[in-house]
C-alpha cells in the first residue's frame, strides 16, 4: 500500500510538472552546432575541463576494417568545435551507437581517453597538448581480457580513476560480472569494488574537491534484483557498496541501462532507469553530502521511456536530466533547487531518425547568480543519417526561471552562491599571516574532519576569538581555502 501511495504522488508530480512555475516563465532554448564527426560516426563522450573547455570524443570508420577514436574541443566562449584529432586507429569496438569512448579532462590541455579494443580489453591514451598528440595506447588492466563499460574521472590531485565491468570470474565458474577499479598508471592489482553486478549497463563516476569520488552502477543479486548501487572512493580505498534506492527491479537479463552521476562541490545529482512493478520510468535524486544519503527520487519521464539517461547539476542546486522515450525522441527536464519537476523539453524528435545509444551531457557555462543563464552541451547519435552525430547547446535561463518560480526578484547573487556552510571552532588566530586555525567536522566531498588553516579577510581575523564556535562559509580560491561570512555563536556562560 505504501508503494502505491508513493507511486501516485510521483505520478501526480509528472502530470503537473509546472505547478510551481509561473505561466510566463522564460523558455529553455536549444540550438545545434555542427558536430565535427565524419559520416558513419558512432558513440559520443563529453567532459568539461577545469578551465571550461569541453572535450568531445567519438568513433568513426577508417581504412579497411579499422576504426578511429577522434576528439575535438570547444573552447570557452567559442561557437564551434575545433578541428578533430585522432587518438588512435585500429581494432576498436564499435558494433553500434552504444559503443563509445570515455574521456576525463583535467586542465592545461590534459585529458585521458579510454575505449574497448574489440578483443575484450580496454585501452588508454593521454594528451598534454589539448589533443594535438596522444601517447601510445596502453591496456587499462593487464589482469583481464573481459572488460567493458569503463568510466574515468580526474581526481582533485590529478590522478585518473578508472572503473569498469569485468567478466574474468566466468573463467572460474562465476556467473555475474564484477566491478573493478584502479588508478591509471599506478602499480598494484585491480581492486574489486562489487562481486556481482549487472552486465552491459554503463558505469559512472564523479569526483569531489576533497580527492574522493563516487561511483554508481547497476547491481545484481542472486534473486535477480538489478537496482542501482553506489560506493565512495576515499582516495586510497573504497567504501562498501550501498543501494542508491530500493527499486526492487527483478529481471532475468540485463536491461543495458546504467545510472549517471554529476556533482557540484559535495552535492550530487543521480539519474537512472527502472522497470520495477512493470512500470518503466526514469528517476532522479539528489544527495547533499557526497552520496551518503539521497532524497526520495522524482519521476521525470514522459510516460514511455527506454532510459539511456544523463544528468547535470548547476551551481544553485538545480538538476538537468535527459532520457530517451520509446519513439526514439530525446528529452530534458529541469528539477528546481527545491527539488520539484518542471515541464519536459524535447531535445530531438524521433521522426527525423531515432536517437540511439547513450546521449551524453556536459556543462559549458554554469549558473553564476543573479539573472545569468547556464549552458549545457548534449551529444547524441541518430539512426539513418549520413552525419549521425549531433551536438546541441541547451541554454537554461536559470536566474530568470528562479525569479519566475518564486514570484519575486530573488534569484541568488553571485556572492550568495559562493562557498559552503561550515560550523567550527576557532583554535588559533594568526593575524600576521592572515589565517585562522579552525577545528571542524567533515564537509562531505569537500574537506575531511580535522583542524586546518583558512585564509580570511582582515575584518574576519580581527573579530575571531580562540575557543569561540562560529558559523561561516568556505571556498577554495587561488589554491587556498578561504573562510568568510563568519558569525560567532553566543559563548556559553562561565561555570
Amino acid at each position: 500500500m505504501k508503494r502505491l501511495v508513493v507511486a501516485a504522488l510521483v505520478l501526480l508530480a509528472v502530470q503537473t510538472p509546472a505547478a510551481n512555475a509561473a505561466s510566463s516563465a522564460p523558455a529553455i532554448q536549444i540550438s545545434e552546432i555542427a558536430a565535427p564527426a565524419a559520416a558513419g560516426a558512432v558513440g559520443a563522450a563529453l567532459d568539461t575541463a577545469l578551465d571550461g573547455t569541453v572535450w568531445l570524443g567519438w568513433i568513426e570508420p577508417a581504412a579497411a576494417d579499422a576504426r578511429t577514436i577522434q576528439v575535438s574541443t570547444l573552447a570557452p566562449g567559442a561557437s564551434r568545435w575545433d578541428r578533430p584529432h585522432a587518438v588512435a586507429t585500429g581494432s576498436i569496438a564499435a558494433g553500434n551507437a552504444a559503443d563509445a569512448p570515455t574521456l576525463a579532462a583535467s586542465e592545461a590541455g590534459h585529458a585521458t581517453a579510454a575505449w574497448a579494443d574489440g578483443h575484450g580489453g580496454v585501452l588508454l591514451s593521454a594528451t598534454t597538448d589539448g589533443g594535438e598528440s596522444w601517447g601510445i595506447p596502453a591496456p587499462l588492466s593487464r589482469e583481464s581480457d573481459a572488460m567493458t563499460q569503463a568510466s574515468l574521472a580526474t581526481l582533485a590531485d590529478d590522478r585518473v580513476l578508472a572503473l569498469w565491468l569485468d567478466g574474468r570470474v566466468k573463467k572460474t565458474g562465476g556467473r555475474a560480472p564484477q566491478l573493478f577499479a584502479r588508478i591509471v598508471g599506478e602499480p598494484g592489482p585491480d581492486e574489486l569494488v562489487d562481486a556481482a553486478v549487472c552486465g552491459d549497463c554503463p558505469t559512472t563516476l564523479t569526483a569531489f574537491p576533497d580527492g574522493s569520488a563516487l561511483a554508481a552502477w547497476r547491481g545484481q543479486t542472486e534473486e535477480q534484483v538489478r537496482d542501482i548501487r553506489t560506493a565512495r572512493f576515499r582516495g586510497k580505498a573504497w567504501d562498501e557498496p550501498r543501494p542508491l534506492n530500493n527499486d526492487d527491479w527483478r529481471l532475468a537479463a540485463s536491461p543495458a541501462n546504467g545510472p549517471r552521476l554529476a556533482s557540484d562541490r559535495g552535492r550530487v545529482a543521480a539519474a537512472w532507469f527502472t522497470g520495477a512493478d512493470n512500470d518503466p520510468r526514469v528517476l532522479a535524486s539528489f544527495s547533499p553530502d557526497a552520496g551518503e544519503r539521497f532524497l526520495m527520487p522524482l519521476r521525470v519521464d514522459c510516460g514511455h521511456p527506454t532510459g539511456q539517461v544523463n544528468t547535470l547539476i548547476l551551481h544553485d542546486g538545480a538538476l538537468l536530466v535527459t532520457w530517451l522515450e520509446a519513439d526514439g525522441s530525446l528529452w530534458l527536464r529541469r528539477i528546481t533547487p527545491d527539488f520539484s519537476v518542471t515541464a519536459p523539453i524535447q531535445i530531438a524528435s524521433g521522426a527525423a531518425g531515432r536517437v540511439t545509444g547513450f546521449p551524453c551531457a556536459a556543462l559549458v557555462d554554469d549558473y553564476a547568480g543573479g539573472k545569468t543563464a547556464a549552458r549545457a552541451l548534449i551529444a547524441f547519435v541518430r539512426e539513418g543519417q549520413a552525419a549521425p552525430l549531433h551536438t546541441v547547446i541547451v541554454t537554461v535561463p536559470e536566474g530568470a526561471l528562479l525569479e519566475a518560480e518564486r514570484n519575486c526578484e530573488c534569484a541568488p547573487t553571485a556572492a550568495e552562491l559562493q562557498g559552503i556552510p561550515m560550523r567550527g571552532t576557532v583554535v588559533a588566530v594568526e593575524a600576521n599571516r592572515g589565517v585562522l586555525r579552525v577545528q571542524h567536522d567533515e564537509l562531505p566531498g569537500m574537506l575531511a574532519a580535522g583542524t586546518r588553516e583558512f585564509r580570511a579577510a582582515p575584518d574576519v581575523i580581527s573579530a575571531a576569538q580562540p575557543g569561540r564556535q562560529f558559523l561561516g562559509r568556505v571556498e577554495r580560491s587561488g589554491g587556498a581555502w578561504w573562510l568568510f561570512d563568519v558569525r560567532l555563536l553566543v559563548a556559553p556562560p562561565n561555570k
